[in-house]
């Protein structure tokens, strides 16, 4: 199985700033470098090639929707911020997520313009520009599922003294011609990439047939969401005519089946322990499932993403940022396949007392093992003790600090060392996120160098899923599902609903940035999180005179994260056009 690579790495610095004068849509200034030795050979030319990949918007551990740590699980219902208070922390709010860089574009037209004049062979220049318009069409799509239709330029605007600025201007496209850019660049390119760059690790990084049609399935589904599910304003600059999703649909579902069939990718399952296989495909480079991965090395380019959300007693610093909600937990159906919901109170409404708080959790989809730290959990060679409090004859006995103890001069804390508290930093809501973390070590800031699947093979089975039942081929949705449900350790469906695929893809792919998207091209975003607030579970531990602790019982409450409503206008499934340069029409709700 061959995977593609990113190494986030300049392997060589060609451009630099030089002019102080500034070009529509973000100007790139001149090389540095002659072009006669960037294109002069094929280092130079990879050298090149590899800045456009450094520039790509993947959206991967860095890609935060706020400065404290904000990744965007922490805007949707996956999961609320454990730090930072205030509307602007709590709401889902605009502004947060644009990526209005057409610099980036600028530099991938310009490299597409000179390669045919490289001084190379005519196999190399053919793959080289085939890169280049990947990226381009990745470029387009990261910009049309922010702000609708983009202008549209695929070559190189230079400004110089005395020219006709109105020129230069470049006005909005449709939505619908920006994905359809993208599809025909996808399918002009998909055949001169390769099949795999064998086993040289100097082209380990590089783009495939394969990341080029996955790109196409996402792009594609993309499209005929916003067709079938949202509306055309701004005579078609947002939205598409609803009598092209199926068209969308099925080049979504093509795309996807190209890859299938090709037996190049599979789903990894090496570990007979569902839970632990899970865990390990998101540490594992070079996996089975990886279509195309972003790599990080340490310390040169690393990423945070530990240092960030580690448990509070685990931290080196920072830490708790994602809390998972409770309603997340529960999305995670048990191993039958019956509703995920946990049993913390009887048929009479009264708390169930389990003997260890493990017991709650008892026959969950492995997978919620493998993405969520639950009360109690063995991590790092410790425990993550996660308690409210103590319940003594009946009576509740809780604290704001983690340093309270019980009873009054004795040694034992009444909050877990790992909260919750409803103040300060540790968790919000009972749980920390587990996927992508190091189950070993405790890493500081810029040193984490876990991969980031931008593609993985489920992903491509789930996008073939949803299109197939969108098209009416429940059969081929079933089948899709039952593979990554059998993965898992789960029941498999006999039947499906498009909310059942959605589930799916909900906990398969939960907290690697697919929700933070999918809420907003099905429109359903308004429905989840307006005047919505989430969910904690608070593990309560029943206090007995002379027993050692680590013998005593727990009940559990479900409780209100302390974290203010959210709140979700229509106007955020967009965001705003950047009015800088020439006046662009500006999105709905933000005139």
């Amino acid at each position: 199985m061959k995977k593609i690579k990113i190494y986030s790495l300049f392997l060589i610095l060609l451009t630099g700033i030089i002019s102080c004068k500034k070009d529509f849509l973000d100007r790139e200034p001149k090389n540095l470098v002659s072009e006669n030795v960037a294109y002069g050979s094929i280092s130079g030319v990879t050298a090149l090639t590899v800045t456009l990949y450094d520039g790509l918007p993947t959206e991967d551990f860095d890609y935060t929707v706020s400065d404290e740590a904000g990744f965007p699980s922490t805007t949707t219902d996956e999961a609320v911020r454990s730090y930072v208070w205030g509307s602007i922390n709590n709401a889902v709010m605009g502004n947060w997520y644009g990526n209005w860089n057409y610099s980036r574009i600028r530099r991938v037209n310009d490299f597409i313009e000179k390669i045919p004049n490289a001084a190379i062979d005519n196999d190399s220049k053919k793959r080289f520009l085939a890169e280049a318009r990947f990226i381009r069409a990745f470029e387009y799509f990261s910009l049309v599922k922010r702000y609708g239709g983009v202008p549209l330029v695929t070559k190189v605007q230079e400004y110089k003294t005395g020219d006709d600025v109105a020129g230069l201007i470049v006005q909005r496209s449709k939505e619908q011609d920006i994905y359809d850019f993208i599809s025909t660049e996808l399918d002009a390119v998909v055949n001169d990439l390769p099949e795999d760059y064998g086993n040289d690790p100097a082209n380990a990084f590089r783009v495939n047939k394969y990341a080029a049609l996955a790109l196409k399935s996402r792009a594609m589904l993309y499209a005929a969401s916003s067709a079938k599910y949202g509306t055309v304003q701004l005579n078609g600059l947002v939205g598409i005519t609803p009598g092209l999703a199926n068209a969308y649909w099925q080049k979504a579902m093509d795309a996807a089946d190209l890859i299938i069939k090709s037996g190049k990718y599979e789903l990894y399952d090496v570990n007979a322990d569902k839970a632990a296989n899970f865990q390990q495909l998101f540490l594992t480079l070079g996996n089975s499932e990886a279509i195309f991965t972003k790599v990080y090395q340490s310390p040169d380019k690393a990423h945070s993403f530990d240092f960030y959300n580690a448990p509070q007693s685990f931290r080196v610093d920072y830490g708790n940022a994602t809390n998972p909600t409770l309603e997340m937990v529960e999305e995670f159906e048990y191993k039958d396949g019956s509703p995920g919901i946990l049993k913390v109170n009887d048929a009479a409404g009264n708390p169930i007392v389990y003997n260890k708080p493990a017991d709650l959790f008892k026959d969950k989809d492995p997978r919620m093992f493998a993405t969520i730290l639950t009360p109690f959990d063995s991590w790092q060679g410790g425990v993550v003790e996660i308690r409210r409090g103590v319940i003594d004859n009946g009576v509740k006995k809780t604290s704001e600090s983690l340093s309270a103890v019980y009873p009054a001069g004795g040694t034992f804390n009444i909050v877990g060392k790992d909260g919750p508290l409803t103040t300060n930093d540790p968790t919000k809501t009972g749980f920390y996120i587990k996927k992508f973390m190091d189950p070993v070590n405790r890493v500081p800031y810029g040193r984490s160098t876990t991969p980031w699947m931008i593609f993985r093979y489920a992903e491509v089975l789930l996008n073939y899923a949803e299109a197939a039942y969108e098209l009416g081929n429940s059969s081929a949705a079933i089948d899709a599902v039952n593979q990554i449900r059998k993965r898992a350790g789960i029941a498999t469906v006999g039947s499906i609903t498009i909310d059942k695929i959605r589930h799916e893809r909900k906990v398969e792919l939960a907290f690697e940035n697919h929700r933070f998207w999918d809420i907003r091209r099905w429109h359903n975003a308004t429905t989840i999180l307006t005047n919505t607030q989430f969910h904690a579970l608070y593990p309560w531990i029943m206090w007995q005179n002379g027993v050692d602790p680590g013998n005593m019982k727990y009940t559990f409450e479900k409780a209100i994260a302390p974290k203010l409503t959210r709140t979700f206008p229509e106007k955020l499934y967009l965001e705003p056009v950047p009015q800088q340069n020439p006046p662009y029409i500006q999105n709905p709700g933000y005139q």
